[in-house]
């Protein structure tokens, strides 16, 4: 069974708008996971289903209106409503609101970096547009960088799959979606550890200069 590769056949059809519709929905439907599906494009790229640059060009531009969509609706809804739906949301796909707020407290003292780095972090990708709505994030500032994030992260998976495919022929793609979430989830889990460890040691009062 390959779930992933029947859809990627689907995606198929309809070439360049398949790949365009399939960014745009991971946006909307945080069930879809998009890592699977992007190392899935990858292997059929081998395939000469689509060319390697169309598979990136296609899902970046589809993901990067899904995300500006997110945000315009974000600033004209208003602060209070979206605040409540953003916790709402948060917690189907898995994100506590203490994780909701960092994201929202780190966008805020370091956006233009952040906005790139945030689309590079299962589940948290999802909420960064809606968290640069919030903050009011200036429109170019955001479209620059979230695109640029996209490129990497979809870039990232595409190309993962692509070579895949070409060190293992006949690889079948959810299990390699698989693979990947496991590694993943432990990136995430690590990195969620070294931030709260350094922010922890930040809170401690500078033993050096008490001593003096």
């Amino acid at each position: 069974m390959d779930p992933l590769g029947y859809l990627v056949e689907w995606i198929a059809i309809y070439g360049i708008f398949g790949l365009f519709a399939i960014g745009l929905a991971e946006r909307f439907l945080p069930a879809l996971p998009s890592y699977g599906v992007l190392v899935a494009i990858g292997i059929a790229a081998d395939d000469e289903v689509w060319s390697l640059h169309n598979a990136v060009i296609g899902t970046t531009v589809g993901s990067s209106i899904g995300a500006l969509v997110l945000y315009l609706l974000v600033r004209a809804a208003g602060k209070k409503r979206t605040t409540a739906l953003l916790y709402s949301v948060g917690g189907w796909v898995g994100l506590s609101r203490s994780r909701i707020d960092w994201t929202l407290s780190s966008l805020r003292e370091r956006q233009s970096a952040l906005t790139i780095l945030s689309q590079l972090i299962p589940t948290v990708r999802l909420i960064s547009p809606v968290a640069a709505g919030l903050l009011g994030t200036s429109t170019l500032r955001f479209v620059t960088g979230v695109s640029v994030g996209i490129v990497l992260w979809n870039g990232l998976f595409i190309a993962g799959g692509y070579l895949t495919v070409l060190a293992i022929p006949g690889m079948n793609s959810s299990a390699l979606a698989l693979k990947i979430l496991v590694l993943l989830v432990a990136t995430e889990l690590f990195i969620a550890l070294v931030w709260r460890l350094q922010r922890r040691y930040s809170m401690r009062p500078d033993l050096g200069a008490s001593k003096r």
